[in-house]
């Protein structure tokens, strides 16, 4: 069963992942694509972060796409409408994932 303490369980585990990828890591990433069907669990419910198709590396410096890649829906509204790429637009959608949880 998909009870509370899994979905906690699911929910920590991506916001570790997006913290290493954000914070671990040598040079950031950013994964672009942060929604329900990239997240793989295990038996246990250990939670996976996958489909980095999307994922570019954080510059010092915002980047602009002009071509806006992703899941509409999972979009921050400042990465659909403008173009700005920065770690905050994988919070955002890991904050739809949350509420889908």
């Amino acid at each position: 069963s998909f009870g509370w303490q899994e979905r906690y369980r699911v929910a920590v585990g991506v916001a570790e992942a997006l913290d290493y990828l954000h914070n671990g890591c040598a040079r950031a990433v950013i994964h672009r694509d942060v929604k329900s069907s990239n997240i793989l669990l295990s038996d246990d419910f250990e939670a996976q972060l996958s489909d980095f198709g999307l994922a570019s590396w954080d510059s010092s410096s915002h980047i602009i796409c002009t071509d806006v890649a992703g899941t509409f829906g999972y979009l921050a509204p400042e990465y659909f409408m403008h173009g700005r790429v920065t770690d905050k637009i994988d919070v955002y959608a890991f904050g739809v994932v949350l509420l889908e949880l």
